[in-house]
């Protein structure tokens, strides 16, 4: 790790479950909304929506169940659901911020998330992360999403980086293989996935603290 940050010029951040701590708050949301309709996920659904878009979130809950509920009308439930347990609870990730006081002024800085342009605003609304960032790419920037490398790519582009220039930080299976299919360095945090279901990342992290001993060594 050492040697691989003399090269480094851009850090490339996840927001779920890496920059704030709303992985659980999601899985909140989605089992209150799926239980008034009967919708059970078993582990393989859950492990399939982690770090993926509104869309293909509801895609997989309309592949399988048949529902009384528009697919319109669900979503808006499940927007305000998330906006109220965010407005009660959301936080930053531990440890991200003191990584962030370490790194602004040496590197530049992109939060690249599969979340939506109305929910991402929101996020920032409550936090006022949009401003710790050179750029924010969200799922209206991009035709194709994680575990697509458009995303990242789309961020390098802006940022005028090359992929051996940056470091992509992500805790789901979608995201890193995003990351790596980009040609980036990938680190994974440990979160709500199993060490096994992040072994595609070039290097894993209990929490940021692990990553702030690095950049100060």
């Amino acid at each position: 790790m050492d040697s691989l940050l003399k090269n480094i010029k851009a850090f490339l951040f996840d927001m779920d479950g890496v920059v704030i701590d709303s992985e659980k708050l999601y899985s909140q949301s989605e089992e209150k909304l799926l239980a008034q309709y009967g919708v059970n996920f078993d582990d393989s659904d859950w492990l399939k929506i982690k770090g993926c878009t509104e869309k293909q979130f509801y895609d997989l809950i309309y592949s399988k169940f048949s529902l009384d509920i528009s697919r319109e009308e669900l979503m808006l439930q499940g927007r305000k659901f998330l906006k109220n347990i965010f407005s009660e609870k959301l936080q930053y990730m531990d440890g991200f911020n003191e990584v962030y006081t370490l790194i602004k002024h040496k590197y530049q800085l992109a939060l690249v998330t599969s979340t939506g342009s109305e929910l991402a605003d929101h996020i920032d609304g409550l936090l006022s992360i949009y401003k710790k960032f050179n750029i924010v790419v969200n799922s209206s920037n991009t035709v194709l999403h994680k575990p697509n490398p458009d995303p990242y790519l789309f961020a390098m582009n802006h940022l005028g980086v090359k992929p051996q220039e940056c470091i992509v930080i992500e805790d789901s299976i979608q995201g890193i293989k995003a990351g790596k299919a980009a040609g980036c360095f990938v680190i994974a945090i440990e979160g709500s996935l199993q060490k096994k279901f992040l072994k595609e990342s070039d290097y894993i992290i209990s929490s940021f603290y692990d990553l702030k001993k690095v950049l100060i060594n």
